[in-house]
């Protein structure tokens, strides 16, 4: 599970919630039932910088704000959960894998989407969420923020 370090706010808790929900409904993912796509991302990438985080989410046809909207640290746990191997099978299937990071702290971006398809109001509910640990990206996912919202991998959005 995550475990966060922030000081409550509405927005904050609501925030919150909602990236629990996203990944509850994730955990209805059955473990392979996520198809392996033919590209993979490049998981060498830096992400040492806000520049290189956002060149890197633009390659996958995203127009995000300049600035992430949360940065919170996560600490991938030791265990999987059944949450937490669905979410890996995501990770998995653009060619991350979290296994070989038990146990480590990282950090979390989330950046609002601009213009995801067929959603008004994008920037309100969509992000993009991009997991770095040690300045190198070791996974990434788009979501919904809203509670019936969704989760997907980064390369099956726009280009994918």
């Amino acid at each position: 599970m995550f475990i966060y370090s922030f000081k409550a706010n509405k927005k904050t808790v609501i925030g919150v919630l909602l990236v629990v929900a996203a990944l509850i409904i994730l955990s209805f993912v059955i473990p392979g039932q996520v198809k392996q796509t033919e590209k993979s991302v490049n998981t060498s990438q830096k992400a040492q910088t806000n520049e290189e985080r956002i060149a890197f989410i633009e390659k996958f046809g995203y127009d995000v704000n300049n600035e992430p909207i949360e940065i919170r640290d996560v600490l991938i746990p030791e265990q999987f959960d059944d949450t937490y191997t669905a979410y890996n099978e995501l990770q998995r299937a653009q060619g991350f894998d979290l296994e070989k990071y038990k146990g480590k702290s990282a950090k979390s971006y989330s950046y609002a989407v601009k213009d995801y398809p067929g959603i008004e109001d994008s920037e309100k509910h969509i992000r993009v969420n991009l997991l770095v640990l040690e300045g190198q990206i070791i996974g990434a996912d788009v979501c919904s923020v809203k509670l019936d919202g969704f989760m997907h991998a980064l390369i099956n959005g726009k280009t994918g």
